[in-house]
């Protein structure tokens, strides 16, 4: 158990009694927690703000803890005090609560003067501590899902400027041992079930530095993204990867002859990344698209969800309604034929780069391969002009090769045009698609303003 504070030891002899009752609580019942001291708060998007946690100020507003001080009357006549908890981004359904209780009317508020005479706490001093044995307390059922690391929660700890962190579920586990009047329910609008953030799982081998290109830019998509709106926080604010960087993926190179030995190698991998408790598979491959389907029956009865790369580029296509568009990869996938994934492209008119350019397409991947992780080789990236000049006669070029993706990811000002041609990285659509399935699946940050903060 820590007792300490993001500040360093603090002063107890001289902190509020709320305060010393909240620690007290905590360490009598073994709860693990950090006592912190922030600027005075007026409301809870406010005290989020300005709580200091891990050596930073400011946590999102879902780790807040939202609490009211209710009164409810009973079937048996007693009029008996009620705490609710919640998350802060969350409104209370105050007759849910009611119903959760079995009061005999709607709950009511206590109101200030009542909340200072009977307990010496005011408006943004209630927390699930420092009444402990004097109140029925509910938590609402979500403050338990696991939303951004540390899976920590925080709230004021008796007084406007002390703040404690804590773990919900152990709190309310300590609590459930000290006192019978501890429930958990839905008493929120938000939220119907437990909720996760993903955890995604990369295939990459085809080369190495496929996947490290889907997942450097994968967090770059969600730095920028949450930067813009400030819900930026740290290196805990990126999702779970987990990667598998294979050398046998380099067999896709020949699919048609190795159709079966590459299926195991992906087989395999697909299978670990489930057993990992992975929620989203991608594959950081053009060729090996060709697999989505078997891919899918295989994750289905696990609750896996398997994103291609091709159906993401053939949705970007068909929504901004692009025509005029050579794909650019290797025969087998630049063909449209069987073995292709994006073979739906053929309805929308897209051709493969012209003959003239393809002997120069296997050389260039070779080229990008055997370059230094990061390195800036500008006679790779003249060979990739020199295709899409001779190559390319549409305004639009498909870049279905990952080799291509990683050199321009290495010349940033090359990644929307070359010369007279917009590019089209599947790669980067790929990783603007798993960011976003990522930034969707983040709480709201919207505070409700219909609660009023205690």
């Amino acid at each position: 158990m820590a007792n300490g504070s993001v500040h360093g030891t603090l002063d107890m002899e001289d902190a509020p009694l709320r305060v010393r009752r909240t620690v007290a609580f905590l360490r009598e019942n073994h709860v693990w927690h950090v006592i912190s001291r922030n600027s005075m708060s007026t409301s809870c998007q406010d005290a989020a703000n300005r709580r200091n946690r891990l050596g930073a100020a400011g946590i999102p507003l879902h780790d807040e803890v939202k609490s009211l001080h209710m009164v409810g009357y009973f079937s048996d006549g007693i009029r008996r005090h009620v705490l609710l908890h919640c998350r802060a981004n969350a409104r209370f359904n105050l007759d849910a609560a009611a119903a959760v209780l079995q009061t005999t009317r709607p709950l009511e508020r206590l109101s200030a003067d009542e909340l200072m005479n009977e307990f010496g706490a005011r408006y943004g001093t209630v927390n699930p501590f420092s009444d402990a044995e004097e109140c029925i307390q509910l938590f609402d059922e979500n403050m338990l899902s696991r939303y951004t690391p540390p899976h920590t929660m925080m709230t004021n700890a008796g007084d406007l400027t002390w703040a404690v962190e804590f773990r919900p579920q152990e709190l309310i586990t300590a609590l459930g041992r000290y006192s019978s009047k501890v429930s958990l329910a839905r008493i929120t609008g938000r939220e119907t079930q437990h909720h996760s953030l993903p955890v995604f799982g990369i295939i990459t081998g085809n080369g190495p530095e496929s996947g490290m290109t889907l997942w450097k830019q994968l967090n770059g998509f969600i730095y920028d993204s949450l930067s813009e709106v400030d819900r930026l926080h740290g290196d805990l604010s990126y999702p779970r990867i987990c990667i598998q960087s294979i050398p046998e993926m380099g067999l896709s190179m020949e699919l048609v002859q190795r159709e079966d030995d590459v299926w195991g190698i992906i087989q395999q991998a697909v299978g670990h990344f489930i057993s990992q408790g992975v929620t989203h598979i991608a594959i950081a491959c053009n060729t090996t698209q060709y697999f989505s389907e078997r891919i899918r029956e295989i994750c289905a009865p696990h609750g896996v969800i398997f994103i291609s790369l091709a159906d993401v580029t053939l949705e970007y296509i068909r929504e901004k309604n692009i025509d005029d568009i050579t794909i650019i990869g290797i025969p087998i996938v630049a063909d449209l034929g069987p073995y292709s994934a994006y073979a739906p492209l053929k309805d929308l008119h897209v051709h493969p780069v012209k003959d003239i350019a393809k002997s120069h397409l296997q050389e260039l991947g070779y080229m990008v391969k055997q370059m230094g992780t990061d390195a800036q080789d500008s006679k790779a990236l003249n060979k990739l002009v020199h295709i899409i000049n001779s190559g390319v006669s549409t305004r639009r070029v498909i870049i279905a090769l990952t080799e291509i993706s990683v050199l321009l990811g290495r010349f940033p000002k090359k990644r929307r045009n070359i010369g007279d041609k917009e590019i089209i990285d599947p790669l980067e659509l790929y990783s603007q698609k798993l960011a976003r399935i990522f930034i969707d699946a983040l709480p709201s940050t919207t505070p409700d303003t219909i609660d009023s903060w205690e």
